[in-house]
């Protein structure tokens, strides 16, 4: 491990410093001076810019979780103007009026306290949408812009979808007051295709969605961060290290930030100025909440298995997909599974042919010693002829006068 250079670096952060870093390269934030512009980033971004130019009242922007919607947006509000006046909104279970609140509140036109506590604490729908109208008319007459972004639309309720809509209608001179970006995960296309979402989605003008990064793609990302936090000429991944933070980020940046955050932080442990598909894995087994101890022996070569495109940074196949287990480790685990298999299904098979064979009533011969000390089978019981019968009751009414005879009262019982 190398030394610090410094008493004053270990105050400093793990590896930033050790790096020459001047701030996190991979810090999980939407900040848009860390957009990177892949091919359909570029594209996104130059369709919702190209809407914003043309007034046009509603656009869409999907993506799966973690492909940079809303720093994409950042960045299109942010290269909008000074003139703009833009509301992010990141909470998808609200109400219509607290929509409008939070709307007008980031707009400048109210502050926290007096939605609160002020006239419109307790305003309606029809009440909030008259004052933001008017509010969106006086920005028209000095030519300023207004921009509301929606983000994780897909979990939004129709009838807030239906008061999004109702947003759109706002305008002056055949333009547009308001301009608005949907932002949601695939599904939200679902939900837009069913018949109460008709009126909304027929007023889409512009669909756009973010695919995941390619490897090329996710090498030039990290560089691109690095070079933005101050530089990182002390740093660099070797091609297999590169190919497998792709692998097990699947292409999306917010997985490659994760990884690779917790990648150069290892190597700052290690005083490693390249960074190896080992640092990788150990990091990888780190965020998948795997042992320490598992880590320390873990195997330094990258094999196939491990940069499988299957491998899911978030599931638990992570950290068997990068464990470092030895085959042979691997092989004695296979081989007593099928052990125990074998002996589980030859005592099933006993217990279920066993009680087939009891109640199907088979006869098993007892053992000498048992056939000794239980008495033996009664012989068979034949029964009586009518002679035999008739014999019998000659010889009991022969008997006659020797009988006693019986009381013939009950008050004679003695």
């Amino acid at each position: 491990m190398q030394p610090p250079d410094s008493l004053k670096s270990l105050s400093d952060p793990i590896y930033e410093a050790f790096y020459g870093l001047k701030e996190q390269p991979f810090a999980i934030s939407t900040d848009p001076k860390f957009l990177f512009l892949s091919a359909p980033h570029r594209r996104a971004y130059d369709e919702l810019m190209h809407g914003i130019s043309r007034d046009e009242s509603l656009m869409l922007l999907t993506g799966e979780t973690g492909s940079g919607k809303t720093t994409l947006c950042r960045a299109v509000v942010s290269a909008t103007g000074d003139r703009t006046f833009s509301s992010i909104l990141h909470q998808p279970y609200m109400t219509g009026p607290e929509m409008l609140k939070l709307i007008l509140r980031d707009f400048g036109m109210v502050s926290k306290e007096e939605l609160r506590r002020g006239a419109l604490a307790g305003a309606d729908v029809p009440h909030l949408m008259e004052v933001l109208e008017t509010f969106l008319a006086s920005l028209f007459a000095v030519k300023a812009r207004a921009i509301v972004v929606i983000d994780e639309a897909q979990s939004l309720s129709p009838t807030l979808l239906d008061e999004v809509r109702m947003l759109t209608a706002f305008e002056r001179e055949g333009k547009r007051l308001v301009q608005i970006i949907l932002c949601g995960q695939p599904m939200l296309l679902n939900t837009l295709k069913t018949e109460p979402m008709y009126a909304l989605n027929e007023r889409i003008t512009r669909r756009v969605a973010l695919t995941p990064l390619s490897d090329a793609e996710v090498e030039a990302y990290i560089y691109h961060r690095l070079s933005i936090a101050g530089g990182g000429d002390k740093v660099g991944f070797e091609p297999d290290a590169l190919r497998l933070i792709a692998d097990l980020s699947r292409g999306l940046p917010r997985r490659v930030n994760v990884l690779a955050d917790r990648t150069l932080q290892e190597g700052r442990i290690d005083g490693a100025s390249r960074i190896t598909a080992a640092l990788v894995k150990r990091a990888a087994r780190a965020l998948a909440g795997a042992q320490a101890a598992a880590a320390e022996t873990a195997d330094s070569q990258l094999t196939e298995t491990e940069s499988a495109d299957t491998i899911d940074l978030s599931s638990e196949a992570l950290s068997l997909a990068i464990s470092g287990e030895r085959g042979e480790d691997r092989r004695f685990r296979l081989w007593i599974g099928v052990a125990v298999f074998t002996i589980i299904a030859g005592v099933g098979a006993y217990w279920y042919w066993g009680n087939e064979a009891l109640s199907s009533g088979l006869d098993y011969a007892l053992p000498a010693r048992a056939r000794v000390s239980m008495p033996a089978p009664p012989s068979k019981v034949l029964m009586p002829t009518d002679e035999e019968l008739e014999a019998y009751f000659r010889t009991v009414r022969g008997l006659g006068d020797s009988l006693p005879e019986l009381p013939g009262d009950r008050h004679d019982l003695d």
